[in-house]
């Protein structure tokens, strides 16, 4: 008796340890994380990274609106707006139906 449950136990244990599918596909496709930024220099705002049309917001740390964009290209877009040094501000990007976020500081 005590052969027979051994037997069983090593048979289900093997089974066990043997996957019988790959635990990954051969046909995965990566996917690459495309990086966005923002960057403020010498009174230029560039944005990288966004493609198509979308709007971009500039708001006061406190949350006051200070410009408001529609783009018609994001692609490598440069945006002319003078900001005060020593300052924080959020960048509200919206393109493709989504909403991204960024903070600078301007020195």
């Amino acid at each position: 008796m005590r052969s027979i449950l051994l037997f069983i136990f090593i048979v289900s244990f093997l089974r066990a340890s043997s996957p019988k599918e790959k635990p990954f596909p051969n046909n995965l496709n990566f996917i690459f994380q495309e990086t966005k930024s923002v960057f403020y220099n010498s009174g230029t705002l560039s944005i990288n990274g966004f493609y198509g049309e979308g709007l971009i917001q500039i708001y006061s740390i406190i949350g006051n609106k200070i410009i408001d964009v529609k783009v018609q290209n994001l692609s490598k877009f440069n945006l002319q707006v003078d900001l005060e040094n020593n300052n924080m501000y959020i960048i509200r990007i919206l393109n493709q139906n989504k909403i991204k976020t960024f903070k600078i500081v301007v020195n």
